[in-house]
């Protein structure tokens, strides 16, 4: 059988305007998108002859997904059409996912399933209430079971915020305690996208991101916005941030080699470079810190008072 990718490759030029995308878009210098029309910010740079292309505000994909997301066609009514217009056999394609990347998504939707609202009192409301002063109030954070150990399940969406990705766990103890199993935090096995966040509030016109979980709440508290946590500082520096967000305040580890810094100012970079955003850096003043950390410090000062921000 034959992927579904191998077989457009070299063909996208041709097969894209036959699919509904009109041909002005089609070339590689900065133009409007066909996706979200911005006037500016998206180029076909057909990277590879896939039909690649990158847009600013809806991140980059190959000719199936540019096909699909502009002219609103269900991924597998694009391949069928492609099979037909390259004269395929429907049997000779293989989905562009494998059985065992299905099979992981079935799992990561079980999981999430299966998991509900923390409950008062429970192991997560606990555990977060050690950690951040509070059972932070998300739709992004599920209370579950894994064997017999409790566990935070935290959804990761893709940049767009229009499907979960993955899921990342904090396996936790009865008592609300970091699990004795090493890793005691991990993000399922599948894909992590550039620019895919755990959205830990709204989106709003001015807000921020962090690294961790904990250290995101933390900031949010500190200083009240909604801000959301990109899981490392790799995924962090590739952040691409909503429409909506005009003003971006970065919330970057205090790590004394400075990689927390530099994720954070790369970042910052490209915020302002890229997408014309008003950005702000701020690093915690103790060396080998995260924001988390220095809320721990500051508990107990009246300028610190936990506010829940909605």
């Amino acid at each position: 059988m034959t992927d579904a990718h191998d077989i457009a490759r070299g063909h996208w030029l041709d097969l894209l305007p036959r699919l509904g995308v009109d041909p002005k878009y089609l070339v590689n210098k900065h133009g409007p998108c066909p996706i979200c029309h911005g006037k500016d910010r998206f180029r076909f740079d057909n990277q590879y002859e896939q039909g690649g292309w990158i847009c600013n505000q809806c991140g980059a994909g190959d000719g199936y997904a540019l096909a699909a997301r502009s002219t609103g066609q269900t991924f597998k009514t694009v391949i069928d059409k492609v099979r037909d217009m390259l004269g395929v056999d429907r049997g000779q394609i293989m989905p562009s996912w494998t059985v065992d990347e299905l099979h992981q998504r079935q799992k990561m939707k079980a999981v999430w399933e299966g998991s509900g609202a923390p409950s008062l009192g429970g192991p997560i409301d606990t555990y977060l209430t050690t950690r951040v002063g509070c059972l932070w109030p998300s739709q992004a954070i599920r209370e579950g079971i894994w064997g017999d150990m409790p566990v935070m399940v935290c959804k990761i969406d893709d940049h767009a915020g229009s499907r979960a990705v993955n899921l990342h766990l904090t396996f936790l103890t009865l008592d609300g305690k970091k699990a004795s199993i090493n890793p005691a935090k991990r993000v399922m096995r599948g894909s992590l996208p550039d620019g895919c966040a755990i959205r830990l509030g709204p989106t709003k016109a001015r807000m921020g991101v962090a690294e961790g979980i904990e250290t995101a709440i933390s900031a949010a508290i500190l200083f009240d916005m909604p801000v959301w946590a990109c899981i490392n500082g790799n995924l962090l520096s590739k952040w691409i941030p909503p429409q909506e967000a005009e003003q971006i305040t970065v919330f970057g580890d205090h790590d004394a080699n400075f990689t927390g810094q530099a994720k954070a100012y790369h970042l910052a970079n490209r915020l302002e470079v890229q997408f014309k955003r008003r950005v702000e850096v701020k690093i915690p003043p103790e060396v080998g810190c995260d924001w988390n950390d220095h809320h721990h410090h500051s508990w107990g000062k009246p300028s610190t008072k936990l506010r829940v921000v909605k």
